[in-house]
């Protein structure tokens, strides 16, 4: 809703009557035989994101241009684990009070190696996504398949 300033505004720049010229290249002030409509000024702008949508990058929910992700790798993977591993180490150790001390720190170090190849998935499965977006296909594995 607007507010009453802003209502005022609205109705003052339509009370102004508009007078549509151009300067010629003489510098006399000509008048223009049929100014622009609101339909043929939506109707160009229509067209023409069209064709810059197609060359421009592609933008995200927020009209940023998507950043490309990195390669995945197991060290980049295991570096991102660390503040997980931490913090499974630390819930394991202090909520599983039942268990002998030595359980409790094995079962919280095997959580926290698990968050490793897990980081790597995730990094593998946001790369492939962005390369499908791009049009890119993903790399295949180079391996041989098992017969």
């Amino acid at each position: 809703m607007p507010t009453r300033k802003q209502r005022r505004r609205q109705a003052k720049a339509k009370r102004h009557e508009y007078e549509y010229v151009y300067v010629d290249e003489e510098g006399q002030e000509v008048e223009v035989d049929e100014p622009e409509t609101a339909d043929d000024k939506t109707a160009k702008n229509a067209k023409a994101p069209a064709r810059a949508a197609s060359k421009a990058k592609p933008k995200g929910a927020s009209g940023r241009a998507l950043r490309e992700p990195p390669e995945p790798s197991w060290s980049r993977a295991a570096r991102r684990a660390v503040p997980w591993q931490i913090g499974i180490f630390v819930l394991v150790v202090f909520l599983l009070r039942s268990g002998p001390l030595i359980s409790r720190v094995m079962i919280g170090v095997l959580y926290g190696l698990l968050f490793i190849p897990m980081m790597y998935l995730t990094d593998r499965m946001m790369r492939n996504r962005w390369l499908k977006q791009q049009g890119a296909l993903p790399q295949k594995d180079k391996r041989p398949k098992r017969p």
